[in-house]
């Protein structure tokens, strides 16, 4: 059994000095390497070195620590002036590229030429780009650990075993499975949220950092319920890309919304009656058009994510957990939709959406007797629809 871990995760300034011992070879000598962040905004790196010969080239290298397919070194170039003794700074303005998730590891070095033909490749160091303004506690277990800074151990331990609640079910319906390390961090309210952020938009509820294995959200105590279904579909987005990650295709839309939208447990009746209205006036979204991302309308949108999680739901019930853990398997080879559709299932799209919309209850577009499937029967819409789209628009803000 996976022991849990506390720890208290304090930190002592924004401002990380790295005591770097000298680096020496040949002539030029490192006398300072020094990194300043300042979360969310920038992160600024800043070395001095003297050689017997003015130095001439400083430039530094570096690497994020995400999930991809290639081993990726940026290289920076800091201003300074030529001479025996120098002190060069390059400031990484976070706002140019969208920013990082908090937690997120930066490896680095400096190469570092002079008139004498003499270079200096430093060791790597790194760097935690972290949220400073709180102080982080942190449970860990297995492969998930969660930070949270208010709202006491019993308050994180919910938060955690949602979180692995949501990982078994996930692996008992699909197969899917953690295969890297996933960091949740949970503020204390939406406001604490955004200013986590580059660029923010007030109803933000949170962010899926994909690449990153990270996950940031504003849950309390007086949100508790939405926080653990918003967890489980982020998480399921974790997964599944770890899972089906590969340099050639992504899952089709309505594939990764639907194993998310499955993986929260049972279809709000909210999203029961959009649904149905649908299927009763066939006006269904073609899974085709889900392929591709959602429509940015509220209405269309909500129906978008009710019917991913039907289709998923009955491709789970009628050919089961192996074909679904099969086709995330097909997809991360690179395959096209159709080709993993019909390698798995033996059907394209066109075909699964014909099937689908048939165990519905949808007949012709020429009948108008309708079948509803008894999960619809009886669903009532009790949210106005503004406060419905506002639930929407929390789940996520984008993903990395």
């Amino acid at each position: 059994m996976n022991k849990i871990f506390l720890a208290l995760v304090t930190t002592i300034c924004l401002t990380i000095t790295i005591a770097a011992p000298v680096y020496a070879q040949t002539g030029i000598t490192v006398t300072k390497s020094t990194t300043l962040p300042k979360f969310p905004l920038d992160l600024t790196f800043q070395v001095s070195a003297r050689s017997n010969a003015p130095i001439t080239d400083v430039r530094l290298q570096y690497k994020v620590k995400q999930l991809g397919f290639v081993d990726v070194t940026a290289e920076a170039f800091p201003t300074f002036t030529p001479s025996a003794s120098v002190s060069a700074e390059w400031k990484w303005d976070m706002r140019r590229s969208g920013g990082l998730p908090p937690g997120t590891i930066i490896e680095y070095w400096w190469v570092i030429k002079d008139s004498a033909g003499e270079t200096l490749k430093t060791p790597p160091g790194q760097v935690t780009f972290e949220d400073t303004r709180f102080k982080w506690q942190k449970l860990t277990q297995g492969l998930i650990t969660v930070f949270w800074y208010e709202g006491g151990d019993t308050f994180a331990r919910e938060i955690m075993t949602a979180a692995q609640d949501a990982a078994s079910r996930l692996q008992q319906d699909t197969g899917a499975f953690l295969k890297e390390p996933v960091r949740l961090y949970i503020y204390a309210s939406s406001q604490d949220l955004l200013g986590s952020m580059i660029f923010p938009q007030e109803w933000t509820g949170g962010v899926a950092f994909t690449r990153y294995g990270a996950i940031s959200i504003g849950i309390s105590s007086l949100n508790l319920t939405w926080g653990k279904r918003a967890i489980a579909h982020e998480l399921t987005h974790l997964v599944t890309n770890q899972m089906t990650l590969n340099p050639y295709n992504e899952l089709p839309v309505w594939l990764e919304e639907g194993i998310a939208m499955v993986n929260e447990g049972p279809l709000q009746s909210a999203f029961n009656q959009v649904l149905a209205q649908a299927i009763s006036n066939n006006k269904l979204i073609s899974l085709q058009t889900l392929a591709s991302p959602f429509s940015s309308f509220a209405e269309q949108s909500y129906l978008s994510y009710a019917e991913s999680y039907s289709v998923v739901d009955y491709l789970i019930r009628t050919y089961g957990k192996d074909k679904m853990f099969a086709l995330l398997e097909t997809f991360r080879q690179g395959s096209t939709y159709d080709g993993a559709l019909n390698k798995v299932y033996g059907f394209d799209t066109q075909t699964l959406n014909s099937r689908w919309k048939q165990s519905v209850g949808v007949v012709s577009r020429t009948s108008r007797k309708l079948r509803l499937p008894l999960t619809l029967v009886g669903a009532s819409f009790t949210l106005p629809f503004f406060t419905v789209t506002a639930f929407v628009l929390r789940r996520r803000v984008r993903r990395v």
